[in-house]
């Protein structure tokens, strides 16, 4: 493994986390931070430009990357983020360090889940127990913009941003973008960032200018926007969106947490003039078929029944159209893995709870800032199963799983395969270890672990739309911080840094 070349590389990320920290600064002085608040949340990101830079400019430039070292940028690169991410909710919000970085990953991962309640007073050791209102705008903003970078890939964002990461970058580009292939647009890799990343830009200025047309403050929108486009969830309400209470936000919303749920490239061709580039691709009608069957059906169960909003209002005897807006939102929510609110879910039928617990496990499309196991995977699942049954007939023939209309590599379904049994085992190993560590309910656990490792955030029982993780020992904060990362890097590139054969 070339050290060298990941410690440039890892300190690159720590340069894009320290600007994007360092915007928060004029933000929160507009909005009226305490002068104390933007001193910290300065010192903060300049400490990590400081160190980025000081280790970029002490290792030469033009080293290669080979498929390790992009395995051990991307892992260690999160993980740097994440430290560095965490300090500015230990200096400015008081939080125990356990759980600036439980908030700080879960942010970066796009997982939403997170430990601020409402203000509780003091508590041991001096600490304050935070609601998302004690926290100064800063560090807010700072907190959705875990979400919007970590969305599309910090890494990504470095080679679209820092030109001496292009030697070798196909290398990151295949450790951190989603899915079970990585699409490029261009041939080169560096091109094909900014070009992902250019539509993430555009797609957040369409929805904070829609959202602020509807009424809603300009910082609420943006940082409402990171949430929806890096499908997070972290909101600047406790009550979430159901604060506003506004069937046009919900809407817009909706809208661009579906769109956040499918393959950016696809985004890309469309905006390119190729129209019908969305329907041609297989993963991308399945996904919509999926999202319409799940809503439409929820939305007649919830017909004539009663809907409790996160704000605690009860809606008695809903009418189809109202039981619509809800069921789709909350559909579209949890299948993106964004994690926003405006009911609580556990209070519905059983049907509806189930659904949208195979929702959260399923996830977004492969190529999306969506988490779980992804449409794609699901598709090939069921084809190569398919084939397998066919197979007990005519025990000769041979493999023949077709994905838009191509054969897909026999190396490509074994690696499907394996990743299937990888997150079933690691969801089974996270939930008993969470039994262990004082979970004492099997549906918070076993939720718990599901919202964690597809980056969903809210679950069942005590994580459910109405709960926050605040409750949970510190050891299962941790644990959860971590599956939070094997979600969002997809298993294999944080487990094959725990190989031995790696480091030969």
């Amino acid at each position: 493994m070339n050290l060298r070349a990941v410690l440039r590389a890892t300190a690159s990320v720590m340069i894009i986390v320290g600007v994007a920290m360092l915007s928060g600064v004029p933000v929160g002085m507009l909005m009226g931070d305490a002068p104390a608040d933007t001193r910290k949340l300065t010192l903060c990101a300049l400490a990590a430009i400081a160190c980025g830079a000081l280790a970029v400019l002490r290792v030469r430039p033009g080293l290669v990357f080979g498929r390790r070292d992009g395995f051990a940028v991307v892992t260690l690169g999160w993980v740097v983020a994440t430290a560095f991410g965490a300090v500015p909710f230990i200096l400015i919000g008081q939080m125990h360090w356990y759980d600036a970085v439980f908030e700080t990953m879960s942010g970066f991962t796009t997982t939403g889940a997170s430990v601020l309640e409402r203000g509780l007073g003091r508590r041991d050791g001096g600490v304050f127990a935070l609601g998302i209102a004690d926290l100064s705008y800063g560090l807010i903003y700072w907190r959705a913009m875990t979400h919007w970078l970590g969305g599309m890939g910090i890494v990504v964002l470095s080679m679209a941003v820092l030109p001496w990461l292009g030697i070798g970058a196909q290398q990151l580009y295949r450790a951190e973008v989603p899915g079970p292939t990585s699409d490029r647009i261009t041939p080169r890799i560096a091109d094909s960032a900014k070009i992902l990343w250019g539509v993430y830009l555009l797609l957040s200025v369409v929805q904070t200018v829609l959202l602020c047309a509807g009424g809603m403050p300009l910082f609420d929108a943006w940082c409402h926007t990171c949430a929806t486009m890096g499908t997070g969830g972290f909101s600047t309400r406790q009550e979430s969106v159901a604060f506003y209470n506004s069937a046009y936000i919900d809407g817009v919303i909706t809208l661009f947490m579906f769109l956040a749920g499918a393959n950016f490239v696809l985004h890309y061709r469309t905006l390119r003039g190729e129209l019908g580039s969305l329907w041609r691709d297989e993963e991308f009608r399945f996904y919509l078929a999926l999202v319409l069957l799940a809503t439409a059906s929820i939305a007649f169960q919830l017909t004539g029944g009663e809907i409790v909003t996160s704000t605690g209002t009860r809606l008695a005897a809903v009418s189809f159209p109202t039981a619509l807006r809800y069921a789709a939102f909350q559909v579209t929510s949890l299948v993106t893995t964004t994690g926003f609110v405006t009911a609580d879910f556990s209070l519905w039928p059983a049907y509806c709870v189930a659904v949208l617990l195979l929702l959260m496990f399923l996830g977004g499309c492969a190529g999306s800032t969506g988490g779980g196991l992804k449409q794609s995977r699901l598709l090939l699942l069921l084809r190569y199963s398919v084939f397998q049954v066919e197979r007990c007939v005519f025990h000769r023939s041979l493999s023949n799983v077709r994905f838009n209309g191509q054969r897909v590599d026999s190396a490509v379904l074994h690696k499907t395969l394996a990743f299937f049994f990888l997150f079933v085992g690691t969801l089974a190993a996270v939930t008993l270890a969470l039994c262990l560590l004082g979970v004492d309910d099997l549906t918070t656990a076993a939720t718990a672990a599901i919202a964690s490792l597809g980056n969903v955030g809210p679950g069942l029982g005590k994580v459910g739309a109405m709960y926050t993780y605040a409750w949970m020992t510190p050891a299962a904060k941790l644990l959860l911080s971590f599956a939070m990362l094997l979600g969002r890097l997809e298993i294999y590139t944080v487990l094959v840094m725990f190989l031995p054969s790696f480091y030969r």
